[in-house]
């Protein structure tokens, strides 16, 4: 699924606990800088994006959540916060309930975007055979609370509540929020 609807999705931005905490948020200032970083993959978020048949905007969107652009991961490609978690799109690289290999692409290649994006892909599916009756939108919200968290800790009892178990209780809105500010900065299909 491409996602065209992005632009019409629901979303409250970044969460109260982001802003207090001044990290990174889907606030224009802070856009602005990971959108100018984000330039130099922009072909290659384009490309695993067509290839893919996912939204380029979604792509750009977690490599500005998760890195900011890259512009918070060691010389190593490790996220300075976070040991397990690896390259622009944060992949994890030691999963336990993921179906799909997490290993050691270059941090900042086409190759890494690739992995990260075809992890969010299988997570996008196993949300529509988990919760068919879902909208599109919701279980793109579920699979990206996935993302962040792993599929086991999705509310699924909760659709109202999926960010509640994300570290900043955001991360599905706040991605969906950068994901419509990337679209209107060229990254579509």
């Amino acid at each position: 699924s491409e996602y065209r609807n992005l632009s019409q999705m629901t979303t409250t931005g970044a969460s109260k606990i982001t802003k207090e905490k001044n990290s990174s948020n889907s606030e224009l200032p802070s856009l602005r800088k990971d959108l100018e970083l984000m330039s130099k993959y922009k072909k290659d978020i384009k490309s695993v994006g067509k290839a893919l048949r996912l939204h380029p905007a979604l792509i750009a969107a977690i490599i500005s959540k998760q890195s900011r652009a890259g512009g918070t991961l060691d010389c190593k490609g490790y996220g300075k916060l976070d040991s397990v978690c690896f390259g622009l799109m944060q992949v994890c690289v030691v999963t336990l309930t993921s179906p799909w290999p997490c290993g050691r692409r270059t941090a900042f290649s086409r190759e890494h975007i690739d992995q990260g994006s075809t992890c969010l892909i299988h997570l996008i599916k196993d949300m529509k055979n988990r919760k068919p009756d879902w909208s599109e939108e919701m279980q793109l919200k579920g699979a990206l609370v996935g993302y962040m968290t792993g599929l086991e800790r999705v509310p699924l009892d909760q659709p109202d509540h999926l960010d509640s178990e994300t570290r900043t209780k955001d991360f599905s809105n706040d991605i969906i929020a950068r994901a419509q500010f990337f679209e209107q900065k060229g990254y579509k299909l």
